[in-house]
């Protein structure tokens, strides 16, 4: 079949891919890697390139395919169904099928959409090729099947996007890209949890190292990859995998500069295996500090403690490691004081690149049903669930404008730091393009 393949990703709107919101979508590249190979003609649309609804429209009519698949994120979720209707005005026998998280984790919402012929829910790799066998057949409702050996999948379908992705850390070389080495997480962040078992189980599933090291060398030699990033929810869950990866990196010489994420409290358990990530060319490590109050943090579930956020900060200080600091403001029950608390906690830290967001109750989430069954959510849109600064109001009980105030104070640094931060991001970027040739 001839398959249109949509990502909206206009959480950032229009245009925003050449204004660096060009992650790639790790979602969308497995099923067209995975359908290209079944023998379907994909035709990719990322609504990110384009300018306006018009062009949408525009590129729909201009294009050629029988039934169409929709990845649908919960902010996504407006977007998605008037993609769908505008499918539906060039022929309405065309089949549109919605798939993604917000199928799985609110599917009797996405089924109630008109516009959506097929609700796909769970992982695609092994169901979807099945259903488009005979997809007139197919029930409304599709609950995929769990592929339960990750390197029998293709690699992820980097045509979608040949050029890599940008970093937003001055340091790491273009191109740049994004890797998965996992599908699940070992932890129980309220947040978070039980919406990631509910789209990929109860058992974290691995790639093998020698599966992800042989992508990496394809992404090397077909595209030039100068540094990337392994975007697993915690790459050092694992500790004696992540370790052995390591190792085969090296002994594959493949010496590119690299980014993962981790937590606070296994930084601290593992001093060893920081220092055998830093020697194979962990840059930057992306860490989930979440809040300066231990209250929060129990109330959250997430397993560290404050003196634990500020050891880990301090190790990666000592390795070189740079830190990317997650954390958030307005959550339920937290206080002024604690909001003030985790701008206390940041100002000591002093990332080297400072990620604040607001509080948003994620479908799925036990924090999502905590909000819905006391009547808290603010959330009118599917627009609302953006969690970025200034991105609105999410929940009662909450002054939005002091959050405001914490995100400012929490990024508050003297001006002597931000001139050696300044002078040393000028060293490290002269340093980089000395060693490329490109000075």
């Amino acid at each position: 079949m001839k398959l249109l393949l949509i990502y909206p990703g206009l959480a950032d709107g229009f245009g925003s891919y050449r204004a660096g919101a060009n992650w790639f979508h790790h979602g969308t590249g497995i099923i067209s890697a995975l359908l290209k190979r079944a023998g379907h003609t994909i035709v990719y649309l990322d609504c990110r390139k384009l300018a306006s609804w018009e062009e949408v429209e525009s590129f729909i009519g201009a294009s050629e395919f029988e039934a169409a698949l929709i990845s649908v994120a919960t902010v996504d979720f407006t977007a998605a169904r008037r993609i769908a209707g505008l499918i539906k005005k060039k022929d309405p026998a065309l089949r549109v099928i919605a798939g993604g998280p917000h199928a799985t984790l609110m599917t009797q919402e996405t089924a109630g959409a008109a516009e959506f012929d097929h609700v796909f829910t769970h992982e695609a790799e092994v169901t979807l090729p099945l259903v488009l066998e005979d997809l007139r057949s197919a029930p409304r409702i599709i609950r995929g099947e769990m592929p339960p050996d990750l390197d029998a999948l293709p690699f992820v379908d980097r045509s979608l996007a040949p050029e890599g992705e940008s970093t937003g850390l001055w340091d790491m070389p273009a191109p740049y890209f994004s890797i998965t080495a996992s599908r699940g997480c070992l932890y129980n962040c309220s947040f978070c949890q039980p919406a990631e078992r509910a789209v990929f189980g109860n058992k974290v599933r691995r790639r093998s190292i020698g599966n992800v090291l042989d992508e990496l060398e394809n992404l090397s030699r077909e595209y030039g990859m100068k540094s990337f990033m392994i975007h697993d929810d915690c790459f050092t869950q694992y500790h004696e995998w992540a370790g052995e990866f390591c190792e085969k990196k090296k002994a594959r010489g493949l010496t590119q500069p690299f980014v993962c994420q981790s937590r606070a409290d296994i930084i601290c358990r593992r001093h060893d295996l920081m220092r055998r990530l830093r020697e194979a060319g962990l840059t930057w490590v992306y860490i989930g500090f979440e809040s300066g109050s231990d209250r929060v943090l129990q109330f959250i579930r997430k397993g560290v403690t404050v003196a634990q956020n500020l050891e880990a900060a301090s190790i990666c200080r000592r390795l070189g490691i740079k830190i990317f600091a997650n954390y958030m403001f307005g959550l339920p029950t937290e206080t002024r004081e604690e909001m003030s608390q985790t701008a206390a906690m940041m100002r000591k830290i002093r990332p080297d690149m400072y990620s604040p967001s607001v509080f948003t109750p994620a479908p799925g989430s036990d924090l999502y049903a905590y909000c819905m069954e006391r009547d808290l959510s603010l959330i009118t849109s599917a627009e609302g669930y953006r969690r970025s600064a200034g991105s609105g109001a999410k929940i009662k009980g909450v002054d939005y404008a002091y959050v405001d105030r914490m995100i400012r104070e929490s990024m508050r640094v003297s001006v002597g730091y931000r001139i050696r931060r300044r002078l040393a991001r000028l060293a490290e970027t002269l340093g980089a393009r000395l060693r490329s040739g490109r000075a």
